[in-house]
């Protein structure tokens, strides 16, 4: 049977068109998913009795993540790093108090001069062609003591089995990465980078944020009923067999060797 091809959008573009036609319900939908990623900053701080005076997150888009961490009291001094104009537009306006910086951290002449105690790459090397060179560039730009990088696991036996029907490049969400924690942990050590700490969650995600993002992506109504099964329902009851075998997020926190 052969793959149910679809247009590709990949990395920045992906994002580019969202923030120039969806800005607005995008900031929504990554708000309602900020809480649990910054669950795993805070659960990494507190385990390594960590206190950031400045926490820079790459990769911030509209600040979702960052805005959370300030909302949370986490670090002291903030500053969010994103290559779209519209993306730090729209995090300046909305989140005063956060440093805000529009550049390329794969760009060779972008540097970070100011040390920082934790950099966060939140769910975006999964968006990236060439994640490898975005981490390696991110250890050249700035000088940080830990990082914490997370993605979500989409390689895993339920995922690979639904990439044989249909080309799972073609995601509403624009990932061009599917890792599972080994391949996830691999490409961070290969880059230099210590694991320190890991964790593995599976987000549930409440109804009301399914109605949401089903609006939002205009799923026709077997779609919406499909992703409350399998974004709220199974992974409530399912929990340990979900994360290993159907969808997980996974975070890690670094230092340099």
């Amino acid at each position: 049977m052969g793959l149910d091809k679809s247009p590709v959008v990949l990395g920045k573009d992906h994002f580019r068109q969202l923030y120039q036609t969806e800005l607005e319900q995008e900031a929504e939908w990554l708000r309602r998913g900020a809480r649990e990623k910054v669950n795993s900053i805070e659960q990494f701080l507190r385990a390594h009795d960590l206190h950031p005076r400045r926490l820079v997150e790459l990769g911030c888009g509209v600040g979702a993540v960052i805005t959370e961490c300030q909302r949370r009291s986490l670090a002291a001094t903030y500053m969010g790093v994103d290559y779209s104009q519209e993306a730090v537009d729209y995090l300046r306006a909305h989140s005063p108090g956060i440093e805000v910086v529009q550049g390329d951290i794969t760009d060779p002449q972008f540097r970070v001069d100011e040390p920082s105690d934790v950099v966060v790459v939140s769910h975006v090397l999964e968006h990236l062609e060439e994640p490898a060179r975005f981490l390696h560039s991110m250890q050249r730009a700035l000088k940080f003591s830990h990082a914490v990088i997370e993605v979500p696991l989409e390689d895993l036996m339920a995922s690979r089995l639904k990439a044989r029907l249909k080309d799972r490049t073609g995601n509403v969400a624009g990932h061009v990465q599917f890792f599972t924690s080994t391949s996830f942990e691999a490409l961070i050590e290969s880059c230099g980078l210590r694991i320190v700490d890991r964790r593995n969650y599976a987000p549930v995600l409440d109804m009301d944020t399914i109605r949401f993002v089903s609006q939002k992506d205009g799923l026709a109504p077997h779609r919406y009923w499909l992703k409350a099964v399998t974004n709220h329902y199974l992974p409530q009851w399912l929990m340990p067999w979900w994360k290993r075998l159907y969808y997980a997020h996974h975070a890690v926190l670094c230092t340099a060797r």
